[in-house]
């Protein structure tokens, strides 16, 4: 299942374990691992495939995304249902014809399970994705469709805020993703004095003082709304990561070793990878040596990141 969500189990094609039905249910994998060559056909029937977001996190869904918006800026007619457990971050997408609609003939995983499995350095997730449809051109850039309410409902949120405002998540899913807390508390204290400083993310952040905290009181599509007036983004790879490149919002991401920046950083971030020379690791909680987990991203100062906000901020 897609994530793990067992409640789109109705919604995928199935395929059947007992003759004679089991022939048409091969078929159909055959068929679909040809699928590449089927696209162009699709495309002048505007015929419909359905991309499946499989490793299913809410990050991924963003990803899935933008993989479509690539297989969409080539073939135009192609009609495109995503299946995703987390439907409300791409519900405006004009790239997506339907969400969450049942499987259709012809589908795609989006997944990169396969780069994680070899370790993967260099090779970007989406342009891994889209060679497997034999598309060649791609753009590593997310998207983030908010509505005129949502505008308007954040414009209110931070109407009587003072100064300059940056936005910050300081947790992941993953542990091996975060930065250490006592480095988070020196830069916070530091950015009050300049700006109003937003912690977005769930109910388990951190507390920290001088700040303005929304971190487990906003749903995703909020939180987006509020990151969308904010002058910068400071925070782990996580949703927030690609919400911000959706919404063309500077930001400082602190990858350390725990993620291959080469494969998942967006080249419009600054990506902070540490003083060593590793470009990163597929690293996850449970896996590798407790002191692989330890270093994720503890090489990292505090002032390093200091400087890379102002420079950011400086242009």
């Amino acid at each position: 299942m897609p994530g793990d969500k067992q409640e789109l189990q109705p919604l995928l094609y199935p395929f059947h374990q007992n003759y004679p039905k089991k022939i048409l249910s091969k078929y159909r994998w055959w068929r679909n691992q040809r699928v590449s060559k089927k696209l162009p056909l699709l495309n002048r029937t505007r015929g419909w495939l359905t991309v499946i977001n499989r490793l299913g996190a809410r990050g991924d869904t963003l990803i899935t995304a933008n993989v479509i918006k690539c297989i969409k800026d080539i073939y135009h007619n192609l009609k495109i249902n995503c299946i995703t457990p987390f439907s409300e971050l791409i519900q405006y997408d004009p790239s997506i014809d339907s969400i969450n609609k049942p499987e259709t003939f012809y589908s795609f995983d989006s997944s990169y399970f396969e780069l994680i499995v070899r370790n993967e350095q260099n090779e970007n997730i989406v342009c891994h994705n889209l060679k497997r449809l034999g598309i060649e051109k791609y753009t590593y850039k997310s998207s983030f469709h908010l509505i005129e309410s949502e505008i308007k409902w954040a414009k209110e949120q931070v109407f009587d805020f003072p100064k300059p405002l940056i936005a910050i998540s300081t947790k992941s899913k993953e542990s091996v993703k975060n930065w250490p807390v006592e480095n988070w508390f020196e830069t916070i204290d530091y950015l009050s004095q300049k700006y109003t400083i937003i912690q977005l993310g769930d109910s388990t952040e951190p507390e920290f003082n001088n700040l303005k905290r929304y971190a487990g009181k906003l749903n995703m599509r909020e939180s987006a709304s509020i990151l969308s007036r904010c002058q910068l983004f400071v925070g782990p790879d996580s949703l927030l990561m690609h919400v911000a490149n959706g919404l063309d919002l500077k930001s400082v991401i602190i990858f350390g070793n725990a993620r291959p920046i080469n494969c998942l950083g967006y080249p419009e971030n600054v990506n902070l990878t540490g003083p060593t020379d590793s470009m990163g690791s597929w690293f996850h909680d449970g896996y590798g040596s407790d002191d692989q987990d330890l270093e994720a991203t503890s090489d990292i100062p505090p002032k390093l990141v200091l400087q890379e906000i102002d420079k950011l901020l400086s242009n």
